[in-house]
Order: structure tokens, then C-alpha cells, then sequence
């Protein structure tokens, strides 16, 4: 699943920093901020708030790591790679779910 399609104007930081998203009546946390490029096909992933990484033509970068999301560059120019998880009744619930 794409997670173009989901609302990320209506994604929220809760109390510790930890942003999360409301979809299908869970919420859901995040676990991983990454992206794409498209153009030179790297993954990029920033895992602390001061942890900036840009890919390797320099086309798109990412920041903030979980608690604070930036991207910088084109929307057209990468794929949203973030992970999100839910937890129900001890069950885990992924976004996206492949």
C-alpha cells in the first residue's frame, strides 16, 4: 500500500514527540521516517531530530527523524517509505501493510 493516500495533514506529535496517524479507526505510530528519490533511487532515512540526510544527486533530503518529519525537494521527485504501527490486543497493525 502507497501511503500517498493517507491524510498526513491530519498527522499529529503526541506528548513524547512521536508523530502518529489516524487511519481506518487506529491510531497509528510511527516507526520509521524515510523516502525514495526516484531519480537516483536512493533510500534515505533520518533517525534522530538533527539527523539531515540529502541522496546522493541531491534531489531530496529528510530530517527530524520521528519526532519532528521534514522533507525537502519536489513531492513528485520522491515515494514516502515511513512505516507506521498500531497495536491492538497485542496485535500488530503496519502501514503500509507489505
Amino acid at each position: 500500500m502507497d501511503l500517498d493516500h493517507v491524510k498526513f495533514e491530519d498527522s499529529k506529535p503526541n506528548r513524547i514527540g512521536m508523530t502518529y496517524i489516524l487511519y481506518g479507526g487506529l491510531k497509528y505510530y510511527q516507526v520509521r521516517h524515510a523516502i525514495f528519490c526516484k531519480f537516483c533511487k536512493d533510500t534515505i532515512e533520518s533517525k534522530d531530530i538533527y539527523d539531515f540526510k540529502m541522496c546522493s544527486c541531491r534531489s531530496v533530503g529528510i530530517d527530524g527523524g520521528l519526532a519532528e518529519n521534514r522533507i525537502i525537494g519536489d513531492r513528485d521527485n520522491y515515494e514516502n517509505r515511513s512505516m507506521y504501527l498500531a497495536r491492538v490486543n497485542g496485535k500488530k497493525y503496519w502501514l503500509p501493510e507489505n
